[in-house]
């Protein structure tokens, strides 16, 4: 077991029986990027250019599904505080993918800013289970938001946005990170890591 998912095999961060489908989504995706940033750990260059492809698609639609979705309906509930320091987090993190979209997985640094990727996103995603979610679910269970049918809502974006990107599919050799720039504010319009392999191919959802 690699460091980013043993953190991840303990509560808070694992997904629990009581957690609303809002949350148990997001956590499941946050069960996901630890073991692709503890991959990447271990992977050689060659094998590293299509995992940064991955990590790059799955943490944008996951970024775009809570500030859509997500950080709205919980702002007025919650406080604005813990909301925007998850928007702030979110735009480092999207520089740093911005960076890695325009590199070719050749360069010096092309590791070490995927590297710093998963440190900043890793950070981020524990404070969201350590922190954020339990509150969301303490306002769910007082009924002050209805994160059963925000789940659905977030469940159904998160599948469009991934058909978009042709992630969808089960040959993914075809991703196009560019439909994903398109669809997701602020992120880069394109980048070189159009068309790379998906290391991790995308559950098809029931």
């Amino acid at each position: 077991m690699t460091a980013y998912v043993k953190r991840a095999s303990v509560p808070p961060h694992l997904v629990d029986d009581r957690d609303p489908p809002a949350i148990a989504l997001l956590k499941e995706d946050h069960q996901v990027l630890r073991a692709l940033f503890d991959l990447v750990e271990t992977v050689g260059d060659d094998v590293l250019f299509p995992v940064a492809g991955d990590i790059c698609i799955r943490l944008a639609i996951h970024m775009a599904v809570e500030e859509h979705l997500l950080y709205p309906a919980l702002k007025p509930v919650i406080g604005a505080r813990e909301v925007d320091e998850g928007i702030v987090e979110h735009q480092v993190t999207k520089r740093l993918i911005s960076d890695i979209m325009e590199m070719t997985g050749r360069e010096e640094l092309f590791r070490a800013r995927v590297h710093v990727l998963g440190e900043e996103t890793v950070h981020h995603i524990d404070e969201e289970d350590r922190v954020l979610f339990p509150h969301a679910r303490k306002a769910w269970e007082e009924g002050k938001i209805d994160l059963v049918e925000l789940g659905t809502e977030m469940s159904r974006h998160r599948r469009e946005l991934f058909d978009r990107a042709g992630s969808a599919a089960s040959d993914t050799h075809t991703i196009d990170l560019k439909l994903v720039g398109e669809t997701i504010e602020e992120l880069p319009r394109s980048g070189k890591l159009n068309g790379v392999a998906a290391a991790v191919p995308v559950e098809e959802e029931a």
